[in-house]
């Protein structure tokens, strides 16, 4: 057990405390989403975080040097990390491993300069630095607590003066980001950044974290289903194979990182199994495979270095048992591609039709993570991938795994909502080449105001200026609510009025939800003809679960 009592510390220790920090994040995660100030869901920031560290943990099981656990700890976080939140929380750790790069242990000064390089890490990786957010956190905690430190400072010590300090900065979130001040609470991902020391401090400390083992194991079980292991007996054929990941770590003492030829570890997979998905991070590989021989995948890879992570589960259980996974076949090479993320079946379907190469099935409360989009960059196989996040909070993901990528050409096309991700699919036709395939859809979300109507997942603030009630219908421009009614029709119908010179408008659709029937929606349809009667407005089943109607209007 670790007593972290002398002046450096070691990889070992410094894993044991970013794990309690990740079971604190956890255990808390609920608490954190319920700062969201946006009272639908929309991808909750404690379970982002949550999940983005989760992996993080995972890939630091092996690893002994300092520098080797926060360089694992950070890749591990980049390619799962979910969400804006994440994102930055990945790109943070990321700044601390390239300060510790190379480092068998860390003095107390050393560390202390690794959080600071990983706040600075976190604010380049950031489209448009924000304060008031876990940026704001992460630099006001590291940098109050330095001008206190050298190298007779107990890390207990030190770790205490951060955790006051980023308190403080948390406290003031609202004083420097007005929708916080308005929704009355402070930063989520702040909140989530801060819970993490919290759970370093009390490993420390020696307090331990009281019921967490039992709470996070009976969490994680929770979202773990059960296998149907009757499918494959003793009387059952091999027709499948086994789906093979691993995360390899390319060794001196084994062959030269440097030299090594990822295109040629990829042909040789290729003639060894199918569904192939492989890219390498610095001297990191990580590698996906279908093969009914894992053997020989297994000895091939010792050839390069040795395993972090690995994982092998009979694929006649994932396609009979009940996690069951849509194993999408790699598409043949092309000049261009599109990728969308959507949420509805109705949604998803139409995007196909649209000519949209995959639709990945993500969005609002369950984000889309980094290893997800590479591996959908795998499967469409493109010199130019264009991608449609449909969705603000995924925005910094796409970003991320588009620059780790570099098979293809991958642009992100910066779509906020479904609405937008819709009419740039309807302005792009799958014939030309991908310039003109670009400039339609970025035309496409320019052109489009996206609305909405939903119920409201808890009650507005006193601050707020709309006053709303848990269960009732909430409606506005993007994610800023101006309406509040008493019923779906009637809100959608006064959301619609407000919108300036609605009787001008030319284009408008509404995409209603799984839970609005075709009569409610046709319903506000009629109701709209009367008001606006040389307004054609065209109806989509999305089916989507969080969203009552996804209204699209042109600017």
């Amino acid at each position: 057990m670790a007593t972290y009592n002398d002046k450096t510390m070691t990889g070992k220790e410094w894993a044991d405390l970013l794990s309690s920090g990740y079971k604190n994040l956890a255990l808390h995660a609920d608490l954190i989403n319920d700062l969201n100030v946006f009272p639908v869901p929309d991808g909750d920031t404690g379970s982002n975080m949550r999940v983005t560290t989760m992996n993080g943990i995972e890939y630091i099981k092996d690893a002994q040097s300092i520098g080797d656990v926060a360089s694992n700890f950070a890749t591990g976080s980049l390619f799962g990390a979910r969400g804006n939140s994440g994102v930055l929380l990945s790109q943070y750790f990321k700044g601390i491993a390239l300060s510790l790069k190379g480092k068998e242990t860390a003095t107390l000064p050393e560390l202390a300069e690794a959080l600071q390089a990983g706040y600075q890490n976190a604010y380049k990786a950031a489209i448009k630095p924000t304060e008031g957010t876990i940026l704001t956190v992460a630099r006001e905690g590291i940098e109050s607590v330095l001008p206190q430190v050298n190298e007779d400072t107990p890390f207990v010590d030190f770790f205490s003066m951060l955790v006051e300090a980023m308190k403080l900065s948390l406290d003031n979130t609202p004083n420097l980001l007005a929708v916080l001040k308005e929704h009355g609470v402070i930063d989520s991902g702040g909140k989530g950044l801060l819970t993490i020391f919290e759970g370093v401090l009390a490993k420390l400390q020696g307090k331990g974290i009281r019921s967490l083992e039992n709470d996070i194991d009976d969490h994680e079980n929770h979202e773990t289903e059960t296998i149907d292991f009757s499918v494959f007996n003793e009387n059952s054929t091999l027709d499948y194979g086994y789906c093979t990941e691993f995360i390899l770590q390319l060794l001196n003492s084994k062959a030269n990182p440097a030299s090594f030829d990822l295109q040629a570890f990829i042909a040789w997979l290729e003639e060894h199994g199918d569904s192939i998905v492989c890219f390498q991070d610095g001297t990191m590989v990580k590698v996906h495979i279908h093969t009914k021989r894992p053997s020989v995948i297994i000895d091939y890879a010792q050839q390069y270095g040795e395993f972090v992570s690995f994982k092998m589960e009979n694929m006649a259980l994932q396609h009979n048992g009940v996690l069951a996974k849509k194993e999408l076949a790699k598409q043949d090479r092309k000049e261009y591609a599109i990728i969308s993320v959507a949420q509805g079946d109705g949604i998803i379907k139409l995007f196909e039709e649209l000519g949209s190469n995959l639709v990945l099935n993500g969005g609002p409360t369950m984000n889309t993570s980094v290893t997800e989009l590479i591996d959908a960059f795998k499967i469409v196989n493109a010199e130019t991938i264009f991608l449609l996040p449909n969705e603000s909070n995924l925005i910094l993901t796409a970003h991320q795994a588009a620059n780790l990528y570099q098979d293809s050409k991958v642009i992100v096309i910066e779509s906020e909502s479904l609405q937008q991700g819709y009419m740039a699919l309807q302005m792009t036709m799958q014939t030309g080449d991908a310039e003109s395939a670009q400039e339609s859809l970025q035309a496409g979300i320019e052109y489009i105001a996206p609305y909405f109507v939903a119920r409201a997942s808890k009650d507005s603030s006193p601050e707020e200026k709309v006053s709303y009630k848990k269960g009732g219908y909430v409606a506005g421009r993007h994610k800023d609510i101006t309406i509040a009614d008493g019923s779906l029709n009637d809100t959608a119908l006064e959301l619609i009025q407000s919108i300036p010179d609605a009787e001008e408008k030319e284009v408008m659709f509404v995409i209603y939800g799984k839970m609005v029937s075709l009569d409610e929606a046709n319903e506000l349809k009629d109701k709209l003809a009367d008001i606006y009667p040389y307004l054609e407005v065209g109806l989509i089943p999305g089916k989507q679960e969080v969203y009552s109607y996804l209204i699209g209007v042109n600017e």
